[in-house]
C-alpha cells in the first residue's frame, strides 16, 4: 500500500510539474501575442484621408490625344516560375537572382511604353523583405528620366505570415508615371477597410489622383486605382467602388475628362470568358462588377481577347494554370476611346499583364 502511495505521489508530482510547464509556456505565447499586436498596432499606418503629393514645375496642357498604360508589377515578385502562400501556394518571396531577373524584365517592359503619355503602375516595393529590400520606385524612375512620377504608398507593415518563413516588412504602393506636369496629385484614402487586427497587416488601399489642364478650359483628371483583393473582401470593394463613382460623377458635372485606370480586383460586368484566346484557362470572379455601376455614357476599355491576371497558387503554365480580367480602364461619355490592347507577357515577369489604351478628349 505504501509503495502504491509513494508511486501515486510521485505521479502527481510529475504531472503537475509538466502542467505547469505547459502552462507557462502557454502564457507566455499569449503574452508574446499580445505584444506584438500591441506593437503594430501603436505603428500602424493611419494616412489622413487626402493627401497632397508635392508637383514641381509649371502645370503643362495635356494634347487632345493620349495614350496611357495600366501594369500591377506585382513587386517584381511574382513572375511565372513563383506561387504565393496567400493564395494557396509556399512561396513568400523569390530568391535574390530571381528577384533581379523579374525587376530587369519590368524594367524592359516598361521601355514598350515609352512614348506613353502615362503608365500607372501597382505594388511597387520601396523597402520590403519580400523583394529583397529593393527600391524599385528608384530604379523606375532612373531608367525613365523623361517621365513625371508620383508614389502612394498603400501597404506599410511587418507581416508575421507564413510562419516558418515571414513575409516581415512591407513598404509599396502605386506610382502614375507621367510626361506632362499636372497640377495637382492626391493620394485618396478608401473610405472602408478591415477591422482590427487584420487591419495592421493589410493594405491601406487608396487611388491617386491627377489633375491636368486641357486647351478647354477644365481639366482631365487620371486615376490610379488598386481595389481590394480576397475573397473575404466583397463588402470592402462595394464601398470602393461607390467611392470612384462618386468621384466620376463629382468630375464629370464639372465638365471634366475622366479616365480611371488600374487593378480592380474585379471583372467588368461584360466580361465574356469565351472571347478569350486558347491558351488561356478562365476563371470568373464572383461577383462582377453590377451591371449598372457606370453612369449612362461611361465606357469600361478592355481587351476581351486576354486575361490580364493569373491565380498564383502554383507557378503559371499556359492552359493549366486559371486566369481573368480585372485590370482595365473606364472612361467619361466626352472621351472617345480608340484602341485597347493587352500586352501578352505570358506572365513572365509578374502575375499581371499591361494594358494599354489611346484616346480622344472631345469637347
Amino acid at each position: 500500500m505504501f509503495v502504491l502511495k509513494s508511486i501515486y505521489m510521485a505521479t502527481s508530482s510529475g504531472f503537475r510539474k509538466f502542467l505547469r510547464i505547459v502552462l507557462f509556456f502557454i502564457a507566455a505565447a499569449l503574452l508574446f501575442v499580445a505584444g506584438f499586436l500591441s506593437w503594430q498596432t501603436i505603428r500602424e499606418f493611419d494616412p489622413e484621408p487626402v493627401i497632397a503629393i508635392p508637383v514641381t514645375g509649371q502645370a503643362t496642357f495635356v494634347p487632345d490625344t493620349l495614350t496611357a498604360s495600366i501594369y500591377n508589377i506585382g513587386y517584381c515578385g511574382l513572375g511565372a516560375e513563383m506561387d504565393f502562400f496567400y493564395e494557396g501556394g509556399e512561396m513568400a518571396r523569390p530568391d535574390e537572382v530571381l528577384l533581379n531577373k523579374y525587376e530587369n524584365a519590368v524594367i524592359e517592359r516598361l521601355k514598350q511604353f515609352s512614348q506613353n503619355d502615362f503608365i500607372l503602375l501597382q505594388e511597387v516595393d520601396t523597402l520590403a523583405r519580400r523583394s529583397w529590400y529593393s527600391n524599385q520606385l528608384t530604379k523606375i524612375s532612373s531608367g525613365f528620366p523623361e517621365y513625371n512620377i508620383w508614389f502612394a504608398i498603400n501597404y506599410k507593415s511587418w507581416v508575421p505570415m507564413p510562419v516558418t518563413n515571414p513575409m516581415g516588412k512591407v513598404r509599396a504602393g502605386l506610382a502614375t508615371m507621367s510626361v506632362h506636369t499636372p497640377t495637382q496629385v492626391e493620394r485618396v484614402a478608401f473610405n472602408s477597410g478591415y477591422s482590427w487586427p487584420m487591419s495592421v497587416f493589410m493594405l491601406k488601399r487608396c487611388f491617386m489622383v491627377s489633375r491636368f489642364k486641357t486647351n478647354y478650359g477644365n481639366e482631365f483628371v487620371l486615376v490610379n486605382t488598386h481595389n481590394s483583393a480576397f475573397s473575404d473582401a466583397a463588402e470592402i470593394r462595394k464601398t470602393e467602388l461607390a467611392q470612384l463613382k462618386e468621384l466620376m460623377e463629382t468630375e464629370y458635372s464639372k465638365g471634366n475628362f475622366v479616365l480611371i485606370g488600374g487593378d480592380w480586383n474585379q471583372n467588368p460586368p461584360d466580361f465574356d470568358t469565351t472571347l478569350l484566346l486558347p491558351h488561356y484557362l478562365p476563371k470568373v470572379i464572383e461577383p462582377p462588377i453590377p451591371d449598372d455601376y457606370l453612369p449612362e455614357g461611361w465606357l469600361y476599355a478592355f481587351d476581351p481577347l486576354h486575361s490580364t491576371n493569373r491565380n498564383v497558387e502554383i507557378p503559371y503554365t499556359a492552359g493549366i494554370t486559371q486566369t481573368t480580367l480585372i485590370d482595365f480602364f473606364v472612361t467619361s461619355p466626352n472621351i472617345e476611346l480608340i484602341s485597347v490592347k493587352t500586352t501578352d507577357t505570358g506572365f513572365a515577369e509578374s502575375d499581371h499583364q499591361p494594358v494599354t489604351v489611346k484616346i480622344v478628349l472631345r469637347k
